[in-house]
């Protein structure tokens, strides 16, 4: 049976998963008939945001109890995730992955990726399984395979200086609208750019992620 881990890092695109981007993940999976689990850290969400004012709030919240949000309570811890059981490794984008699962929002090329995560996404290069990474995502991919994986293809959308950090780690950006994605099959990760370009419809970040999902659908 084709199975795909999903990892969200909390709900909502400032400080967690985007939602949207999960969803149509989650939509497009269950569309080509891909089974799926999905996955996330049980820890404190870096902040928390008002998503109506965009204004930080005093709060704490779990980034796996909100993720189970979006997952309708079906989430489990990432240290449960046992890597043979899974053809692929997705990640949706949102803040919430480049604050919680990386540093990316906060420290730039200068930042890290959680040692779980990083891992993870090592461990699923190795075993040649694919990777598909969405929005925010391809940074993550570029930071945590920068030592491993050279010339990696990645794509940022059209934001430049995405672009300049994806360099920065070795990686080569392809600049792509919402609708398309970027097949790096020597390294079998493939990328969507979705809300990377700000002037995307949601339709056109479904029409992506629906390609990349497909993509993958298709190879393991």
């Amino acid at each position: 049976m084709k199975k795909v881990c999903v990892i969200l890092a909390g709900s909502g695109h400032a400080d967690g998963s985007e939602i949207q981007e999960s969803m149509s993940t989650l939509i497009a999976l269950s569309k080509y008939e891909v089974s799926y689990d999905c996955f996330s850290l049980d820890q404190w969400q870096y902040d928390v945001i008002n998503h109506f004012t965009h204004e930080p709030v005093d709060e704490k919240r779990n980034l796996m109890h909100e993720a189970a949000r979006i997952a309708r309570g079906k989430i489990r811890d990432i240290s449960k995730l046992d890597i043979n059981n899974y053809g692929a490794l997705i990640f949706p984008g949102g803040f919430g992955a480049a604050k919680n699962l990386c540093t990316y929002a906060l420290e730039g090329i200068k930042g890290s990726v959680d040692t779980r995560i990083e891992k993870l996404i090592i461990d699923f290069h190795r075993e040649e399984k694919y990777i598909g990474a969405i929005c925010i995502s391809p940074l993550m991919i570029a930071m945590a395979l920068s030592k491993v994986a050279h010339g990696l293809k990645l794509t940022p959308g059209f934001v430049e200086n995405a672009a300049e950090d994806l360099k920065n780690f070795g990686a080569e950006p392809i600049m792509l609208n919402s609708d398309e994605i970027c097949i790096d099959e020597k390294d079998k990760v493939i990328s969507a750019p979705a809300y990377m370009n700000g002037n995307a419809t949601l339709f056109q970040v479904y029409l992506g992620i629906e390609k990349l999902v497909k993509y993958i659908s298709e190879k393991i």
